[in-house]
């Protein structure tokens, strides 16, 4: 019988484990338990342990014991949770954790009792759905019981959703039951039904059931399920499973259709016609394709092809026609589908011109003719040299016949005449006829073109510009001789008087050079190397062909002052420059002569862009000004005042000396920029627009716009009126127009008003009124200067405006009559006052008996000043304010027309370099002593 002995100990509030003897073992072993009690178990034997006694915070070896052998059964612990979720195809790891003395040397991984491994971490890859169940992980480490633990694996996967057929077929009017069958781990927390191509339809649950069912039933039908994962470690996330099934309903096919509906195809091209039904039909259908030619409608058809497709390879004229197609099926057929194919055609040549053609200047009648054939109807246009031929230059007539065949095919006949006003008998044919002429037909397929040379015989025509050069002694000269001509010319040079033909010298004094190039165009050149004194003359190019000879004259010559420009005109035309262009002079021989360009300002001749009693002052200068176009031709003479008259005059300069001006030329610059209004004022209650524009000469008109609708429901600006303006160059203009035509066009939801339901302009709280206002030419509408928003309200109307001429003027003359008037009394009151004979106090006395108050006065504006009079005291001028301020209630209605006058009260008054102060508590008037009463 085992003995048992249990001690304690307590040591600063700690309990010391007890002990026991154990059954082999001659003395007592304690254990230790910090904190609470111990027992040895019977496996703690020949184990050592140590009772420690804690003094404070010190910790001091008290007794030891000492036991030779413990030992514990093996705890198992399985993670990292159980049960363990992973998702399918994922890897799962199960961990085994064991604690056990003596340790275990593995552990035993088994499923099913089935060993699957000894490794206390076992990964399992790619987790599949058979993978799932219990795993258990035991230990043994000899004592003779085993630890083992049960962990579950949970693999999670999306929906399946598995549907027992791809097709389902039934009958029209039926009943209709599908079952869609889904697993998924968790279970899924929606299913639903959807049809492809009806974004409508929704059908809940995992069964779809249709009654009743129609041809518009047919379809392809989605079962859809889906739910919600929330694997080890991860997060939730939504999976999605669906599978299809086609329901097919017995009918027959519906209207045919055929695409594309409006074929059109080209000669040589192919086409492909695709015929379809909808209702599609069910079982599948065939189609059947019929075809009627141009012009024919036959009531029995016979079947030209079978098949959803029918291809042309090679279009023809023959192919245009009609062509049927419909669907049938055991059921029945549907409606025929029909288009129209149109075989187009390029432009084809039925007659063209010759390649080559000669003639001779002054034949008569000459005339090209092209003929072709296409459809559409080409359109034919006639090119010499690449460039569009027109009548407007009385050279050529061009006449066009069109004659309809069958098909739609037209037949296009053109003919080039050359006739016209500006030939010689208005039909004889010129040198400049000599060029490539082409016919060029074009339709909407594609184009085609004919081309004829043609070379007019005929003698030599000078295209040399200058009939001199200018060469300096032992210069070398060349003296060059440029004609057009067909045949082929022959050249020769004579000086002077001399009929003896020049030659190429054996000295090399003479030196002659022919060249030609592909617009029968001849050059020779004469080159005298070391010009000396005696081959200064004239020589004469004598060009001859087998159609006429001809002598041209050019004279060699010194160097010298350029010859005046002529034809002197303007290309061009802007706001600050003007283009000019000329002919040059022949330039004396020296090449780097320049172009001096002279200008003034003149007055602006009136037209339709001014008006004509305008009274703006005009810019006119009799001082010419230069411009230094160097060589250029055209030269841009820069910068000019805008809208301002200007003559030119051009002359060439060079080392030698410069020409004589050339011929005048006046134009006038354009307008850079319309004006802006000065201010524009509306008033919405009596729809009257005030207007202020600045002083020009434009002869200008005022667009009014205002928001409105007109047949669209979002506000837009809309032109209500251009008023006409008398402008003036003298100073501002006020214009008042009412709008009469100030209206919204509504409309209302559902139907279109017209013209006559316009209804007057809603100037409503909610759609406040708005007015813009812009500056156009009158002669040029879209030439305008840019908008000023009008300011809403009657009172801004008036400001707008400012004082009328009429008023102005009888303000002035007011003025006028007044300052004389003033003017009198004045000379009165003097020669009173050399009358009165007073003293000083009794002028005093008197003074404050009549003095005005000025304090009175103060909320009046003071009058205009009145310059002092030559010859009068400047004592007594001193005070000559208080004269006017005496008189000021009688002036009063005088002074309220002057409207804008800068007249300010104050609480002083400066008189004559005298600061006279006034207030209410000791007003003060000073009155001169000249001052005189008047008793009437």
């Amino acid at each position: 019988m085992e003995t048992r002995t249990h001690h304690r100990a307590k040591a600063a509030g700690y309990l010391l484990p007890p002990a026991r003897s154990c059954r082999d073992a001659g003395n007592i072993v304690p254990s230790r338990v910090v904190g609470g009690t111990g027992a040895v178990r019977d496996t703690d034997c020949k184990c050592h342990y140590k009772s420690v006694l804690i003094y404070g915070t010190a910790a001091k070896l008290a007794n030891s014991f000492s036991l030779s052998n413990a030992k514990n059964y093996p705890r198992v612990k399985v993670g990292p949770e159980n049960p363990l979720r992973v998702e399918r195809d994922s890897t799962a790891l199960l961990e085994c954790a064991v604690d056990s003395k003596p340790k275990v040397p593995n552990v035993r991984w088994t499923r099913n009792g089935r060993l699957i491994s000894s490794s206390p971490s076992h990964p399992i890859q790619r987790v599949s759905v058979q993978d799932a169940g219990n795993y258990a992980c035991s230990a043994d480490n000899g004592l003779g019981k085993v630890g083992e633990q049960i962990i579950t694996l949970d693999v999670l996967y999306p929906p399946i959703v598995v549907i027992e057929s791809k097709t389902w077929e039934a009958e029209e009017r039926s009943t209709v039951t599908i079952r869609c069958n889904v697993t998924s781990n968790p279970p899924p927390m929606t299913i639903e039904w959807f049809k492809e191509g009806s974004p409508d339809f929704r059908y809940a649950g995992d069964i779809l059931q249709l009654r009743d069912v129609k041809a518009e039933h047919a379809g392809r039908y989605v079962c859809r399920a889906v739910n919600m994962m929330k694997p080890y470690n991860g997060k939730i996330v939504e999976r999605v499973g669906n599978s299809t099934v086609a329901l097919l309903v017995r009918h027959r096919p519906g209207q045919a259709y055929i695409n594309p509906s409006k074929p059109v195809v080209h000669v040589g091209n192919g086409v492909t016609l695709t015929c379809s039904a909808n209702p599609p039909g069910w079982p599948v259908p065939q189609f059947r394709w019929f075809k009627d030619a141009v012009g024919e409608l036959s009531t029995t058809k016979t079947i030209l092809a079978q098949g959803p497709q029918y291809v042309i390879p090679r279009a023809h004229l023959g192919s245009e026609g009609s062509y049927h197609c419909h669907a049938v099926n055991e059921l029945g057929h549907g409606p025929m589908a029909t288009i129209n194919l149109e075989v187009h055609q390029p432009p084809q040549f039925i007659g063209k011109m010759q390649q080559h053609m000669t003639k001779r200047i002054g034949d008569t009648d000459f005339s090209a003719t092209c003929h072709a054939k296409g459809k559409p109807r080409p359109m034919v246009r006639w090119l010499k040299d690449g460039r569009d031929i027109t009548t407007d230059a009385n050279m050529y007539r061009i006449s066009t016949n069109n004659n309809d065949g069958l098909s739609g095919m037209v037949t296009v006949q053109s003919t080039l005449l050359f006739q016209g006003k500006a030939r010689p008998q208005k039909n004889q044919l010129l040198p400049s006829d000599r060029g490539t002429y082409t016919c060029l037909f074009e339709n909407e397929v594609s184009t085609a073109n004919a081309s004829m040379n043609l070379r007019i015989e005929h003698g030599p025509i000078v295209l040399h510009q200058y009939n001199k050069v200018a060469y300096e002694i032992n210069e070398n000269a060349a003296v060059m001789c440029r004609v057009q001509a067909y045949p082929k010319p022959e050249f020769q040079w004579q000086l002077g008087t001399n009929t003896a033909a020049l030659s190429m010298s054996s000295d090399g004094h003479y030196e002659i050079n022919t060249t030609t190039d592909n617009n029968d165009i001849y050059t020779s050149v004469l080159r005298i190397n070391r010009v000396k004194h005696e081959d200064y003359g004239d020589y004469t190019c004598r060009v001859g062909n087998s159609i006429e000879t001809i002598r041209a004259p050019i004279r060699l010559q010194p160097k010298g002052p350029p010859e005046k420009p002529t034809n002197l005109g303007v290309a061009d035309v802007g706001s600050n420059y003007v283009s000019l262009v000329w002919d040059p002079g022949f330039d004396g021989g020296i090449t780097n002569t320049k172009f001096f360009v002279s200008f003034r300002k003149v007055a602006i001749p009136h037209h339709d862009q001014v008006k004509e009693d305008c009274g703006i002052v005009q810019q006119v200068s009799s001082e010419w000004k230069e411009y230094d176009c160097q060589r250029d031709v055209p030269c841009s003479v820069t910068p000019l005042d805008q809208y301002q008259s200007y003559v030119f005059k051009v002359k060439a300069i060079n080392s030698k000396g410069n020409s004589e001006p050339s011929n005048e030329v006046a134009t006038t610059t354009k307008i850079s920029k319309i004006p802006v209004p000065l201010n524009v004022g509306f008033d919405p209650d009596t729809k009257q627009l005030g207007l202020k524009v600045g002083a020009t000469c434009l002869a200008l008109i005022a667009v009014v716009e205002t928001i409105g609708f007109h047949e669209s429901p979002i506000a837009t600006w809309q032109v209500v009126q251009s008023i006409p303006l008398a402008v003036s160059g003298n100073g501002p203009t006020y214009k008042e127009q009412v709008l009469e035509n100030m209206y919204s066009a509504r409309r209302s939801s559902g139907r279109s008003m017209a013209s006559d339901d316009d209804f007057p302009m809603a100037l409503e709280e909610e759609i406040p009124p708005k007015v813009r206002v812009k500056l156009c030419l009158k002669s040029s509408h879209e030439y305008c200067g840019d908008y000023m928003d009008a300011e809403i309200g009657p009172a801004l109307i008036q400001d707008s405006a400012f004082i009328a001429t009429p008023t102005l003027i009888a303000i002035v003359v007011s003025c006028v009559v007044f300052a004389l008037f003033v003017g009198l009394m004045l000379m009165f009151c003097r020669c009173k006052r050399n009358q009165t004979k007073k003293s000083n106090q009794s002028k005093d006395y008197e003074m404050d008996s009549v003095r005005p108050s000025i304090v009175a006065q103060q909320s009046q504006a003071p009058p205009p000043y009145y310059p002092t009079t030559t010859g009068l005291d400047n004592k007594a001028l001193e005070h000559s304010m208080d004269l006017a301020l005496a008189l000021e209630d009688q002036k009063t209605s005088v002074y309220a027309t002057h409207n804008g006058y800068g007249y300010h009260t104050g609480t002083s008054i400066q008189v004559a370099g005298h600061s006279l102060p006034a207030n209410e508590s000791n007003p003060v008037s000073v009155l001169p002593s000249w001052f005189c009463r008047f008793d009437l």
